[in-house]
């Protein structure tokens, strides 16, 4: 029995890599496209959260209805349970504003501590 020589070796090790990048490069790419969607997500529900601590007028202002839509819209897209958790986070903001014109500062501590949750959540 012949083993070979180290053309066709070096042959057969190209094409078992060639398969493998085949196999598993879809499977990188759509986690890491996974992992921006989640980014953009937890970015846009921090700074708005972070903008509704400082506003003093809540029900005038446009900030939580861009919220409320944003989380609405995102629910449905929601594609892997890390982008559900965000989404979850969002809401939490949402109940805890509730229908304040002005937050308390025990709303602020709520929304402070929800930031920092999010923050804390690896991707």
């Amino acid at each position: 029995m012949e083993i070979g020589s180290l053309a066709e070796w070096v042959e057969g090790g190209a094409e078992i890599l060639a398969v493998s990048v085949a196999l598993f490069l879809p499977y990188f790419q759509e986690r890491r496209q996974n992992r921006a969607k989640n980014q953009r997500a937890k970015q846009v529900i921090i700074s708005t959260a972070e903008q509704l601590l400082h506003d003093t007028n809540i029900k005038s202002d446009k900030i939580l209805s861009e919220l409320q839509g944003f989380v609405q819209v995102y629910s449905m897209l929601a594609t892997n349970d890390k982008t559900i958790d965000i989404i979850a986070q969002g809401s939490a903001i949402i109940d805890v504003v509730g229908d304040s014109d002005a937050l308390s500062s025990k709303q602020q501590q709520d929304i402070k501590q929800i930031i920092a949750d999010l923050n804390a959540m690896k991707l």
